[in-house]
């Protein structure tokens, strides 16, 4: 993360100031918990983009923590509405469950492409390659390009799934609305950040319905600035994968014309080195947001079995 400059300190500073002035209301510790670490992401997200990434994927992990201990120190019995609950939360599981594994599929064909794009950089670093050599660092070139423009979209469902969300005022449904709601928004960001078009947009993320509290609050406000971010005009796309394409299409171009340079080839080199770098980290955190939305589901079993 880039160092804070003055004006960052001095926005951080107003920001804190304004939510400790006028908060939501917080009526539980669930609440509480979650709307700080909201607020926390809130001042990171104004100031550096890859650090709100990461800071994102963290308080998915976090905000699931947060309800496996709210869920196991849960002893209120259960009101009847909260048994539909907990069967739209389990079902909504499945599907967070299959898009975290599609994420990772997601890292794992950027993997696949920065390996192919090391083979092409390992080929032309002697400057004056072999015509057969050539040819073969523009076919895999070629491929790469190709299987880019074929990558199926990410799946869109979450919104369209939180509005059908129980209306309930119990403590399960904070639990399990802030569970799904902050994970939810989580994967649709990854989703579009690890996707090689630059051009794709994030929707809204939260339906107008959306039940207001304090922690729902924080979210909204959340996900009004990177909607802002977007607008301006600048991409959801990782920076580096950004950067690495970019890279990989001139050198592609250059081939063509026939007027490869050394500068080219190790620009593609330096961006490939970046991005295995930047993609690193997210395969632990998309393993262990696995496993924590096993554990809260287990949790939600567990108090199906034993108060239903």
């Amino acid at each position: 993360m880039k160092t804070t400059s003055s004006s960052s300190i001095s926005l951080i500073k107003r920001l804190s100031a304004s939510s400790a002035v006028a908060p939501s209301p917080v009526t539980t510790a669930f609440a509480h918990q979650l709307h700080h670490t909201l607020q926390q992401i809130i001042i990171i997200s104004h100031y550096n983009a890859n650090g709100l990434l990461h800071a994102l994927v963290d308080a998915a992990i976090t905000t699931q923590q947060i309800a496996l201990n709210s869920l196991s120190d849960f002893t209120t019995t259960c009101q009847p509405s909260d048994r539909k609950i907990i069967d739209d939360y389990l079902d909504f599981n499945v599907k967070l469950l299959d898009t975290c594994n599609e994420l990772t599929e997601k890292i794992d064909t950027i993997r696949n492409y920065v390996e192919s794009l090391k083979v092409v950089s390992h080929l032309l670093e002697s400057g004056q390659p072999h015509p057969t050599t050539l040819a073969r660092a523009k076919h895999l070139l070629d491929s790469c390009h190709n299987a880019m423009k074929t990558k199926r979209p990410f799946k869109r469902f979450f919104s369209q799934k939180l509005a059908q969300s129980s209306s309930s005022d119990s403590l399960l449904a904070e639990i399990v609305g802030g569970s799904k709601a902050v994970m939810s928004m989580v994967c649709e960001i990854l989703g579009t950040t690890l996707s090689f078009n630059s051009k794709q947009r994030l929707m809204s993320l939260l339906p107008k319905s959306f039940r207001s509290s304090s922690w729902s609050c924080s979210l909204q406000q959340l996900q009004k600035h990177i909607m802002e971010h977007q607008k301006s005009g600048s991409s959801m796309m990782l920076t580096e994968l950004h950067l690495t394409v970019k890279a990989a299409h001139n050198l592609r171009n250059q081939i063509k014309s026939k007027n490869t340079t050394r500068s080219d080839v190790e620009e593609l080199k330096k961006r490939c080195e970046e991005l295995e770098k930047e993609i690193k980290p997210f395969e632990g955190k998309l393993k262990e947001m696995y496993k924590h939305l096993i554990s809260v589901r287990m949790a939600l079993l567990g108090i199906l079995s034993s108060q239903f």
